[in-house]
């Protein structure tokens, strides 16, 4: 059997091997620069996630809060019709019994929310309860934002 080149020899295989010796490093880098810029995207991907679930949880406690008092206004009907719990956002209550408990529990409770407050305000029967509260998850310049619910409904 000839080769088909009389003259020389087949290379061996060390020296066939050599001539990519570079190429499998550059692939591995490029492989960890793909992974890592994937990992990042999921890392922010996650921290988003979470940004969310705190302020739906935020947004669930305000509600809660308001059909709280709402509740206790309706089990106290009467003095909720006679205003004694009307109150305007950054008051302390003033009312003095059961209404008055009433407010400070509230109020108490609203400090659960981030810088939490309410008001209450009746007209005709039909009352107004606003719950505000700052949603620091927010992704904005200030890395803050004020968030208010209303709640309308007749006693």
């Amino acid at each position: 059997m000839q080769h088909a080149n009389p003259g020389r020899r087949p290379p061996s295989r060390s020296q066939s091997c050599g001539n990519q010796g570079g190429t499998t490093l550059i692939e591995v880098l490029i492989t960890v620069i793909l992974v890592s810029v994937g990992l990042l995207g999921l890392a922010g991907l996650q921290l988003t996630s979470v940004q969310n679930t705190n302020s739906a949880a935020e947004r669930f406690e305000a509600t809660t809060l308001a059909r709280d008092i709402l509740e206790r206004m309706r089990a106290n009907r009467q003095q909720a019709l006679n205003g004694l719990y009307d109150l305007a956002m950054g008051d302390d209550p003033g009312a003095a019994g059961l209404a008055g408990d009433d407010l400070d529990a509230w109020m108490d409770a609203l400090a659960v929310l981030p810088n939490g407050d309410g008001s209450i305000e009746v007209n005709d029967g039909i009352v107004t309860i606003e719950v505000q509260w700052t949603d620091a998850s927010d992704d904005n310049a200030g890395g803050t934002r004020d968030m208010s619910i209303f709640l309308r409904t007749g006693l």
